[in-house]
């Protein structure tokens, strides 16, 4: 008589992590804004110094961003974070330096809650072709920064997210609203290696992270070493999100 082999049932492969960073998605260029939206971190105080990106620090993140895009692993460049990167006294400079360690082909993000953003503003950004996203906290504001943008042909989307598509900020760190309706869809961060760097060099690797707990290194760095995983616990971070980990 033949044994009866018994086969166990098929498991789906644990994800590999830690993954390498292959891509600077964001640089948070300060952590001041001119608002506190309920909807923010910032309410009612946000948990990390109010401060502006050093100019050498900016130039260190471009140093990783011209690493990637060496390694044709850089896709588009944002410059968003916690605050509202129009405050930066030199703003329109660091767009122009980004467009140009990027290159003329990839997108250059810029979101702003539209307060300061006007039509000479926009003439001085329009040479750098930004792609320029305008939140809805103050419709009355962004209204006319909508205006501006499309007349400058640097405007992209406005963003409603906040109404229509409410997240928690990686487990519930704004007192918002307990009904989450974003999309339950895997972190683009995780999957694709994205980071963040934040306004005081350190390398982070959820946009989502208020804290700065999901930091993995500094500008610094060799870029070989830097690299992402899930992070938190079960009140916060990656576990408490939204969004799955890939």
């Amino acid at each position: 008589m033949s044994a009866v082999i018994q086969l166990k049932p098929a498991t789906a492969p644990r994800p590999h992590y830690p993954r390498p960073v292959r891509d600077v998605h964001q640089l948070e260029l300060t952590t001041r804004c001119n608002l506190k939206c309920k909807y923010c971190p910032h309410f009612p105080e946000l948990p990390r110094t109010k401060e502006d990106m050093t100019w050498e620090t900016f130039e260190a993140a471009l140093d990783l961003v011209k690493f990637f895009v060496r390694q044709g692993t850089q896709s588009e460049l944002s410059l968003t974070g916690i605050g509202e990167s129009l405050l930066h006294p030199r703003f329109v400079e660091m767009v122009a330096r980004s467009r140009e360690t990027i290159g003329p082909q990839r997108q250059l993000t810029i979101t702003t809650n539209g307060l300061l953003l006007d039509d000479a503003l926009c003439a001085e950004l329009a040479p750098y072709r930004p792609a320029v996203f305008v939140s809805l906290h103050r419709p009355e504001k962004a209204a006319f920064a909508v205006a501006a943008a499309k007349r400058a042909g640097i405007f992209a989307l406005t963003n409603s997210q906040f109404v229509t598509q409410a997240f928690n900020w990686a487990g519930h760190q704004v007192n918002w609203t307990p009904m989450v309706c974003a999309p339950r869809v895997a972190c683009e961060y995780l999957r694709a290696g994205w980071c963040v760097v934040l306004v005081d060099g350190r390398i982070a690797t959820c946009c989502l992270d208020a804290t700065g707990a999901s930091v993995v290194g500094t500008v610094h760095d060799d870029p070989e070493t830097l690299a992402l995983a899930p992070w938190g616990d079960a009140r916060i971070g990656c576990a408490a999100c939204h969004m799955e980990v890939p």
